[in-house]
C-alpha cells in the first residue's frame, strides 16, 4: 500500500468515507439538537407541568451535567473496550433519555430524564471523536475535523427553527419524540456504518483506575493542553456573543427582531462556509498557521466590539462587523486545534476526546451567565468575557503549543 493510501485508510485499515463522516457528525450533532430544539418549548413546559421557569431552566443544566459525565466516562471506556460497543450504548442511553422526557409526568422526572439523555449523548460524542482519531491522521485529521465542525455548525441554525415548527403543530412532548427518533438513528447508523476502529492490541486494561490515569496522562502533555485551551477559550469567547448579542443589538443598538435573527443566522453560516474553506486549505496551509490566522482575526473582532459596543455613538455596522469576524474566525480554530491536540495523544484518543469535550462544555456553561449579566443595560460583562477568552486562547497558543527545540 502506498503512503497516500495508508494515510487515506488510517492505521487501522478503515477507509474514511463520506458515510463514516456523516455518521460521526450525527453522533456529535444530536447533543446540540437536544438543547437548541427544546428551548422554544420552555413556556409550554412551564404551563403543562405546573412549574416555574427556573426549574424548566434546570433541565438545561441537567443535560449539560449529564453530557459532561457521559464524555468523562465514555472516552476512557472506549480506550479499554473498543469504540463500537460504547458508541452503540451511548446512542441507546440517549434514546432512552429522550423517551423518558417525552413521557415525563412531572418536572423532576423531566430533569432526571434530561441527565440520562445527556449522559448518552456525551458517551456517543466522545467516542465518535475518538473514532475519527483512529482512522484519520495528519492533515487528513484536521480536514475531517473541519468538515465535522461545518456540519455541526448547522445544528444551532436548524434546531431552534425545527423546534418552533414542531410546537406550532404539536405539544412540547413531540419535540422529545423527534429527538428520540434522532437517538434511534444514532444507534442504527452506528450499528450499520461504524466498524471497530481500535484493535484489541491497542486497548488498555485496568478499569476505573486506568481510566483516571488516562485522563491524567493527557493533562500532562503540554501541547495537548495548549491546543485544548485554545479551543476551549475560543468557545468561551464565542459564547459571549451567543449569550448576550440579542440584548446588545436589539436593546442597546435598536435592531429589530427579524433583522437580528437574519444576522444571527448569517454569523453561524459564515462559520460553516469558512470551515469548509479550512478543510480545503489543509495540506496547502499548515493547521498551526490557520489557527494563528483565526486567533488574530478574533482579536481584531474583539477590538471592533470594544469600540462599537462600549461607545454609544458608533455605528451599528461596526458592532455587527465585530460579531461577524469573531464568529467566522472560529472556523480556523476549532477543527485545527482539536486535530493537533489529538495527534499528541493518539494512544489514549478516548480520554483525550473526553477532556476536550468536557473542557468546552464547562467553558461555555460558565461564559453564558457571565456575559449576559449586563442584559440590555451594559455590554461590559459581555466584552470582558470575549476579550478575556480571546486573550487566554492567544496566550495558550503562543506559550504552550510550540514544539520543543532539539538540544
Amino acid at each position: 500500500m502506498t503512503a497516500t493510501a495508508a494515510t487515506r485508510r488510517g492505521s487501522v485499515g478503515v477507509p474514511v468515507t463520506a458515510t463514516l463522516i456523516g455518521t460521526i457528525a450525527l453522533q456529535t450533532a444530536v447533543p446540540p439538537f437536544a438543547t437548541d430544539m427544546y428551548t422554544p418549548a420552555f413556556p409550554r413546559v412551564t404551563l403543562d407541568l405546573g412549574t416555574s421557569a427556573g426549574l424548566v431552566g434546570l433541565t438545561l443544566t441537567a443535560f449539560f451535567l449529564g453530557l459532561a459525565i457521559g464524555q468523562l466516562a465514555g472516552g476512557p471506556w472506549s480506550d479499554q473496550r473498543g469504540r463500537r460497543t460504547p458508541l452503540i450504548v451511548g446512542g441507546v442511553v440517549c434514546l432512552a433519555g429522550a423517551i423518558g422526557c417525552a413521557l415525563a409526568p412531572s418536572i423532576w422526572v423531566l430533569v432526571a430524564a434530561r441527565v440520562v439523555q445527556g449522559v448518552g449523548g456525551g458517551i456517543a460524542a466522545a467516542v465518535a471523536r475518538a473514532v475519527v482519531v483512529d482512522v484519520a491522521h495528519g492533515d487528513q485529521l484536521a480536514r475531517v475535523m473541519s468538515i465535522l465542525q461545518a456540519l455541526g455548525g448547522l445544528a444551532p441554525m436548524v434546531a431552534p427553527v425545527l423546534g418552533a415548527l414542531v410546537i406550532t403543530v404539536a405539544t412540547w412532548r413531540t419535540v422529545f419524540w423527534v429527538l428520540a427518533g434522532l437517538g434511534a438513528l444514532m444507534v442504527l447508523t452506528a450499528v450499520w456504518f461504524v466498524p471497530e476502529t481500535l484493535p484489541a492490541e491497542r486497548r488498555h486494561s485496568g478499569g476505573l483506575r486506568r481510566s483516571v490515569a488516562g485522563i491524567g496522562e493527557v493533562l500532562r502533555v503540554r501541547r495537548f493542553v495548549g491546543y485544548t485551551l485554545v479551543a476551549t477559550f475560543s468557545g468561551f469567547t464565542m459564547m459571549g456573543y451567543i449569550a448576550n448579542s440579542s440584548y446588545v443589538l436589539q436593546v442597546m443598538k435598536g435592531m429589530a427582531p427579524i433583522p437580528f435573527s437574519l444576522f444571527f443566522a448569517a454569523t453561524a453560516f459564515s462559520q460553516v462556509l469558512l470551515s469548509i474553506l479550512n478543510a480545503r486549505l489543509v495540506g496547502r496551509v499548515r493547521p498551526r498557521a490557520m489557527i494563528r490566522i483565526g486567533l488574530v482575526a478574533t482579536s481584531i473582532g474583539v477590538v471592533a466590539l470594544v469600540l462599537g459596543v462600549l461607545l454609544w455613538d458608533t455605528p451599528l455596522l461596526l458592532t455587527c462587523a465585530g460579531f461577524l469576524v469573531v464568529m467566522a474566525s472560529m472556523a480556523f480554530i476549532y477543527g485545527n486545534s482539536a486535530a493537533l491536540g489529538a495527534l499528541e495523544v493518539t494512544h489514549v484518543a478516548g480520554a483525550a476526546a473526553a477532556v476536550q469535550g468536557v473542557a468546552g462544555a464547562l467553558a461555555m456553561a460558565l461564559a453564558a451567565p457571565l456575559a449576559s449579566a449586563g442584559g440590555g443595560h451594559t455590554a461590559v460583562p459581555m466584552v470582558a468575557v470575549m476579550a478575556g477568552g480571546s486573550a487566554i486562547a492567544l496566550t495558550s497558543y503562543a506559550t504552550l503549543t510550540r514544539a520543543r527545540r532539539a538540544r
